[in-house]
């Protein structure tokens, strides 16, 4: 996908310091060669998208954020601590219901750890707005508890 986002193989020869046969290779789908780190970080720079990147990350659980956007979404401190509680809810129902044998699994520890760190992520992002509140001197919510309440 980035070998294509980049205008193919002609174009990523002009792009990397690898050869048209290399960029092929990587390309292929049947061909077990793999883009060079350097080559990868050149490629995703020259087209924008961290393909590569953003791949790599959801195998291990984690997502890429984009500092440009953060707090673009209408960032809301209550959502933000309804997914948190949300988050460790799951968590801990994952860890009891692997530990209810007296027997935690590779497997079931892995989910837990990936449930652990997107609860982590989530607490991060409660701080933050936390943190802006403060910065700001104290700010107005927009929450209502009754609708059309003013």
């Amino acid at each position: 996908m980035l070998i294509k986002l980049n205008g193919g193989i002609e174009a990523c020869v002009d792009l990397t310091s690898l050869s048209k046969s290399q960029i092929g290779r990587c390309n292929s789908d049947k061909d077990p060669d793999l883009l060079p780190i350097t080559s990868v970080i050149r490629l995703e720079a020259e087209c924008g998208n961290p393909v590569v990147t953003r791949a790599m990350a959801e195998l291990h659980g984690c997502q890429l954020v984009n500092p440009q956007e953060q707090g673009a979404d209408g960032r809301c401190l209550m959502r933000d601590n309804a997914e948190m509680q949300q988050r460790n809810s799951e968590f801990q129902a994952g860890l009891y219901a692997a530990a209810g044998d007296n027997v935690i699994t590779h497997g079931e520890a892995l989910r837990s750890m990936r449930d652990l760190h997107a609860l982590k992520l989530k607490i991060a992002d409660v701080e933050t707005g936390l943190t802006e509140v403060l910065a700001k001197g104290g700010q107005k919510g927009d929450l209502k508890l009754v609708y059309g309440a003013e």
